[in-house]
């Protein structure tokens, strides 16, 4: 009774410094963003006027029945928001990248941080970056006269959609940043993948409308799926499908922080 009663305050105490690093170190990485406010202003707004431009200016040369619904602007809205996603995500990384080649990531190592706080931080911080971005979006979408089938509800299960994205994607460039030999190989990769990961799903172009090869491509995208949750809550309206969007992107989140962690874990050196 004496040790368990013992192990209570020393778990307690673990958890209270964790949490207090997450602190800290997401007080940075908001200091960071508020000091370059151009930047700030571009990726608040970068993304809304895409929804604008696309929406009211290539939807009228679509042909309605091909993408199935007469609203252009809420067919790409859950392109919008994937775009915005991939871009958050590869920003995302860069602090950490830059912390790296600089030295400081060696010197934060060296204090008596908890290590998975760095990753836990920068995946937290980039969520609540990309819901004040996608929030933007939807309103904007509203304004334009989208009219979400689900309600209120639906544009939360949006935003779970976009967060559980925005979580598997940051980690995977986080791992390639931790990973990666070095900026150039970074950003050439990520620019690399980034393009293709998009128009290679159904971001703007349904599936029924692509090529067999590229539509075949298109099923293994993970962003597809998101999409497609995203666009059912917009567009369709509340269905048992979504259930198993939310499931599979939920697993590919789990997938993508596990190689976040092992990759981090090898670039620290293997400690916890």
């Amino acid at each position: 009774m004496t040790v368990a009663s013992g192990a209570r305050p020393a778990r307690a105490t673990r958890l209270g410094q964790w949490a207090q690093e997450l602190r800290a170190l997401l007080r940075r990485w908001y200091l960071q963003l508020v000091r370059e406010r151009a930047h700030l202003v571009l990726t608040l707004c970068q993304p809304a006027f895409w929804l604008v431009f696309f929406g009211l200016g290539v939807g009228g040369l679509v042909d309605h029945a091909t993408v199935g619904t007469d609203d252009y602007t809420g067919f790409i809205l859950p392109g919008v928001i994937g775009s915005t996603v991939i871009g958050s995500a590869i920003s995302g990384a860069v602090p950490l990248l830059w912390d790296k080649e600089t030295g400081y990531l060696h010197k934060l190592l060296s204090m008596p941080i908890n290590r998975g706080s760095v990753l836990l931080s920068r995946l937290l911080f980039q969520v609540v970056v990309t819901g004040v971005q996608v929030a933007f979006i939807l309103l904007v979408a509203v304004v334009l006269g989208v009219r979400v089938a689900t309600g209120f509800p639906g544009l939360l299960l949006v935003s779970l959609v976009a967060a559980l994205l925005t979580v598997a994607l940051t980690a995977v460039f986080l791992a390639l940043a931790y990973h990666g030999p070095g900026h150039n190989t970074f950003f050439t990769v990520s620019g690399f993948a980034a393009l293709p990961l998009l128009l290679a799903s159904n971001a703007f172009v349904p599936l029924a409308a692509m090529p067999g090869w590229m539509a075949a491509v298109a099923r293994l995208n993970p962003l597809t799926y998101a999409n497609e949750a995203s666009r059912q809550l917009v567009l369709g309206g509340w269905h048992p499908r979504l259930v198993g969007y939310l499931v599979g992107l939920s697993l590919f989140a789990a997938v993508c922080v596990t190689a976040a962690s092992l990759a981090f874990r090898k670039q620290a050196g293997g400690a916890p």
